[in-house]
């Protein structure tokens, strides 16, 4: 069972015992409605302020979101709020960019929400992204780009819709904590600008990647086809050269058979002069 940490941070003569560790789904919900009247009110005081004049500074604005989430049980830092926050918006702009990209093609199949965790790992996609925060997130997004008319595609509440009721349908939001990878994150706080580098740059890491991959395998594909036509040159060689040794062979076996066919022949002819003479030289002696 999850243990609750808290870190004790002093004021003057206030203090704040911060939890630490997993965010849970009420604690990113609370953080979610936080954040939605963060945008109404500055945008409220926007409209307030005379023309170019600036808002509050990033650091100002995040400490209202932390005093707001503390007032609703929600005991994190303006710091872990930040963090939390920047994972929440990168795991929704990846699963919103996938549900409007082409390869979904309405297909519902398709759809995140209906992926298994190991296929949403192959699409490089995050695997614990609940309904109910992507239409809070929605909502929030919605609000920054000065209400607009139309949702956008692939939500969660419409698939569910779509695939009928009691399909997947979650547990109740006090029973299931939210088990993220922020909790590293949220010990040690990093700032919005090097999260937003390090967002950005995974897609092109990624990328690079996958090209460098495909190369290596170029590569040895054609290393392999080399070698199978070196073998199949030396064997096709080696072929040739038995080849050869063996119509040597035959030849060296004619020339012995036709020598030793001519040796016969000149023996018999020799035999035979001799038998001549002899034969002559009887017939001489008689005849005397």
């Amino acid at each position: 069972m999850e243990k609750n940490v808290f870190v004790v941070v002093g004021r003057g003569d206030k203090s704040r015992e911060y939890r630490k560790g997993n965010w849970t789904l009420d604690e990113t919900m609370v953080l979610i409605q936080a954040k939605k009247m963060d945008c109404e009110r500055r945008e409220q005081r926007l409209k307030e302020l005379p023309r170019g004049s600036s808002g509050r500074p990033q650091e100002m604005r995040w400490k209202w979101v932390e005093d707001r989430c503390w007032g609703r049980g929600c005991y994190r830092s303006q710091n872990q709020c930040n963090d939390r926050w920047d994972n929440l918006m990168r795991d929704y702009n990846k699963v919103r960019a996938y549900e409007t990209s082409s390869s979904v093609g309405g297909n519902p199949d398709l759809s995140y929400w209906n992926l298994e965790k190991n296929d949403r790992k192959e699409r490089n996609l995050p695997s614990n992204v609940l309904p109910e925060v992507y239409e809070a997130l929605t909502e929030v997004v919605q609000r920054k780009r000065s209400g607009a008319a139309s949702a956008p595609p692939g939500r969660p509440m419409e698939e569910k819709r779509r695939r009928g009721p009691g399909a997947g349908s979650p547990a109740p939001l006090h029973a299931r904590p939210v088990t993220t990878t922020d909790s590293e994150d949220s010990q040690h706080p990093i700032s919005p600008q090097r999260k937003r580098k390090r967002g950005e740059g995974s897609s092109s890491n990624t990328l690079e990647l996958s090209s460098a991959i495909m190369k290596c395998a170029s590569i040895m594909a054609e290393a392999l086809q080399a070698g199978e036509k070196q073998e199949e040159v030396r064997h096709k060689d080696l072929i040739s050269i038995e080849r050869r040794k063996a119509k040597l062979e035959e030849s060296k076996s004619v020339m012995g058979l036709q020598s030793m066919d001519g040796l016969a022949a000149a023996i018999n002819m020799l035999a035979s002069s001799i038998l001549g003479l002899v034969t002559g030289r009887v017939q001489k002696l008689q005849n005397k």
